[in-house]
């Protein structure tokens, strides 16, 4: 008996360290080119956080901690957890009008729920809907159509233009990010503060961090710009829309210009994956919830991506053994492939 009780002591470190994440094994999994942030969280304590590459290519500054990204359609994420707030508070209601806030709004019969839920019928594309609306009106002076567009111009288009619902509100699901688009106006309208100022002090009072709010300008301080890398070592900038081949900038919120590092979008993701019912999300793998977070059966996680100009960002839940997973790149298709996704996330669920 001694003698097993010694070779169990002994051996229990191995054991232990073989179901310990290994910040080596984790690096050989993450492909070579790959520019940006990977962090990693397991049960509340950061396990693995590392930069790579640099945040823009002319000075090669290098990426650090404190590195932020546009993390694009995840900052869906927080409106829909902004609205919740203001439901449990009895500000608004769930099936209350958008016509109600709104009051230019042309749609008679989609409400909030219908926004958060995707449920509108309203067109899917508001960058579309803009270039068709605004710049391929040939009234408009080229000076006029080539502006930075917000909130305010998407609604005053579907005010104006009304564009045809794809199905009667509530009848159906179908993506459109105009509905978040309309839903962070709306707030505005409902609390009577700016969505910068309102998110601001939301992350103030509940959170160790606040994130970077900029609609206006681009120009933010130490934040890693999107770029194409071609097969010979080129580069072209991917900023906003204007460095993507269309002539005019998107200045919206709703749908993209919060920024955040890759610690700080863990730390987010950390917050409302504890608010999630993982059990019920893997019986309706097609559901939605908290702003676009989902169930992928294929690789038995929870996520939500976003993505503009030339970064992305994933937010990556891993039920299994309570590992979160934040990606922030800065290079058009970095990381994008399944295939390297699915080699770390196999090993990252093989480990406890």
């Amino acid at each position: 008996m001694a003698k097993i009780i010694g070779l169990l002591f002994f051996s229990f470190p191995i054991l232990l360290w073989s179901n310990t994440l290994n910040n080596d094994s984790i690096s050989s999994l993450i492909p070579k080119d790959f520019t940006g942030q990977i962090v990693i969280k397991q049960h509340n304590k950061f396990v693995f956080r590392k930069n790579f590459g640099p945040k823009e290519r002319v000075f090669k500054t290098p990426i650090n901690d404190s590195t932020v990204f546009n993390i694009g359609q995840v900052s869906q994420t927080m409106i829909s957890y902004f609205f919740e707030n203001l439901f449990a508070n009895g500000q608004i209601q769930p099936n209350d009008k958008v016509k109600k806030y709104i009051t230019t709004f042309p749609y008679e019969n989609i409400q909030i729920q219908h926004l958060l839920k995707h449920q509108s019928g309203l067109p899917h594309l508001y960058i579309k809907l803009y270039h068709r609306k605004v710049y391929n009106n040939w009234n408009l002076k080229l000076s006029d159509r080539g502006i930075r567009f917000d909130n305010e111009d998407i609604l005053n288009i579907l005010t104006k233009e009304k564009p045809a619902l794809k199905f009667t509100p509530g009848d159906s699901t179908a993506y459109s990010d105009v509905n978040y688009l309309t839903l962070t106006s709306l707030l505005e309208e409902a609390t009577h503060i700016s969505f910068p100022e309102y998110a601001t002090s939301i992350f103030e009072q509940k959170f160790m961090f606040k994130p970077i709010l900029s609609a206006s300008n681009d120009t933010v301080f130490n934040k890693a710009y999107g770029y194409k890398i071609f097969a010979d070592s080129r580069f072209q900038l991917c900023e906003n829309l204007k460095t993507r081949g269309l002539p005019f900038d998107d200045g919206t919120y709703g749908n993209q210009h919060i920024y955040l590092s890759a610690s700080n979008l863990a730390n987010w993701g950390q917050f409302i994956f504890n608010k999630i019912d993982v059990t019920a999300l893997k019986k309706s793998p097609n559901k939605e919830i908290m702003g676009g977070v989902k169930y992928d059966k294929n690789l038995n996680v929870i996520s939500k991506n976003g993505a503009f100009g030339g970064t992305s960002s994933k937010l990556i839940f891993i039920p299994r053994n309570n590992v979160i997973l934040a990606i922030n790149a800065s290079v058009l298709g970095s990381f994008n492939s399944d295939k390297a996704l699915k080699h770390l996330l196999e090993y990252l669920q093989k480990e406890n």
